[in-house]
């Protein structure tokens, strides 16, 4: 298998290190959460949370 380019890993890094802080400190991302949407505030952070984390491993480790 082929080695990601190192744009990708970077790329990766940072992603991880965002989903990250979705956990560790959520409440500014709470607060741009668009009223608009259904459920908690929190629940959406922790989605998109979620969803950087596994976009920062499919980079990592295609």
């Amino acid at each position: 298998m082929p080695r990601p380019a190192h744009s990708a890993l970077a790329l990766a890094g940072l992603l991880a290190a965002a989903g990250a802080t979705h956990f560790l400190a959520p409440k500014p991302f709470d607060s741009i959460v668009p009223r608009a949407l259904p459920g908690s505030p929190r629940t959406w952070t922790r989605v998109s949370g979620v969803a950087e984390l596994a976009l920062a491993a499919g980079l990592a480790a295609p």
